[in-house]
């Protein structure tokens, strides 16, 4: 699933991840590495805490799309982007995604327990995104059935659905074995000229969420209102859950259905967490990080209700600095170490065997795609 993926026997799968694609050398400067870093311990069975930095493609750093790691897979596996471009990491090594030649940015998004992977790439002057789906070692990616115009959100569940938003974001599609399965609607109480803002992802069982946003018509489209969607794998029929504030996004959604997102009140720029019960859908709300204004949750593991995230400061801010952060699935949110001291960090993805995934800034002001190992180990209260 997207930012998140349950641990268990990888070998089989992880066998062939150093084919076509081949490895790039892994940046591993000591000083970028906290904690016991650099030794795998899956194959030990021990948990040694570290925060290890992944390797990076050749070239410049680019602002967009960010550097680091969007979601973790079986074993060692995580994906996302490096150096502007589509990127999987085995361990520390870093191996880049064949997408077609000429294209001018790319993301991996996604990767579920198989090693399936999906993500997106864009032309050199387009405007408009390719999905894809991807496994290690494939010679080339293969482009998901779908109009010119998508994707903008992408997600993949254990059993090959991808969950997919297009550009023009009127709704979602469930795609299976290279062919649309499902058209998600939206629920009665949408208003009308309703799009997807985000889509927060797809379930082993098949339930999707996402962000659905609509104008306010008697203001001419300046205030929108965002609600949180689930529908259901079922086919049962899609709801929208509770929210607190004007806009609500759902960030993942764990096997049992317990969705993680936040509420942002955009006066004051500040995000605060929410945890929607995978049970009956009621909202919960975690105490955020102590040090800061607001934090979001951005992933939940598949199915021990651990959740990651930001710490997030205010934009006229000029002294705090965005801090990774994890939610043991009760009490307040925790923070995770930084890569170095007062520079920003963030957890996008956490997996079943407590790893987080996401970047972190080092003290030559870089950006690198970061892994907390053992990382409940390493929470603390500030």
């Amino acid at each position: 699933m997207r930012k998140s993926m349950a641990a268990g026997a990888a070998a089989a799968v992880l066998a062939g991840l150093l084919g076509a694609a081949g490895p790039v050398s892994a940046d591993t400067v000591s000083a970028d590495t906290v904690s016991a870093a650099g030794a795998d311990s899956a194959a030990s069975g021990a948990c040694r805490p570290a925060l290890t930095v992944l390797g990076a493609l050749p070239g410049p750093e680019v602002g967009w799309p960010r550097e680091g790691v969007r979601a973790l897979g079986t074993g060692n596996l995580s994906v996302g982007s490096s150096r502007g471009r589509a990127a999987y990491w085995t361990g520390t090594t870093v191996h880049r995604v064949p997408v077609p030649a000429g294209d001018e940015s790319s993301e991996l998004l996604a990767v579920n327990a198989g090693g399936l992977m999906t993500g997106r790439y864009r032309t050199a002057g387009s405007t408009s995104w390719v999905g894809f789906t991807y496994r290690a070692g494939d010679p080339a990616v293969t482009p998901l059935p779908a109009p010119a115009d998508a994707f903008a959100g992408l997600d993949v569940n254990a059993s090959g659905r991808v969950a997919a938003t297009s550009s023009t974001r009127e709704g979602v599609v469930v795609v299976v074995g290279g062919a649309v399965e499902r058209n998600l609607t939206f629920p009665t109480g949408i208003g009308a000229d309703a799009r997807v803002d985000n889509l927060g992802g797809i379930n082993a069982r098949g339930d999707v969420v996402a962000t659905v946003t609509w104008p306010e018509p008697d203001t001419g489209g300046r205030v929108e209102h965002s609600v949180p969607v689930l529908w259901p794998g079922d086919g049962g029929p899609a709801r929208i859950l509770p929210a607190t504030g004007n806009t609500a996004w759902v960030a993942d959604v764990a096997a049992d259905g317990t969705v993680v997102g936040s509420d942002w009140f955009g006066f004051g720029y500040e995000w605060s967490p929410r945890v929607w019960a995978g049970t009956d859908g009621s909202l919960g709300s975690p105490a955020p990080l102590s040090t800061h204004p607001s934090t979001s949750l951005d992933g939940i593991s598949p199915t021990t209700g651990v959740a990651t995230g930001t710490a997030r400061k205010h934009i006229d801010d000029l002294h705090l600095t965005e801090q990774a952060v994890l939610w043991p699935g009760t009490g307040p949110v925790l923070a995770l170490p930084r890569l170095a001291d007062g520079q920003p960090a963030e957890g996008v993805a956490v997996s079943d065997d407590d790893r987080v995934g996401g970047n972190a800034v080092n003290a030559r002001g870089k950006t690198r795609a970061v892994v907390w190992k053992c990382a409940s180990r390493q929470a603390y209260q500030p």
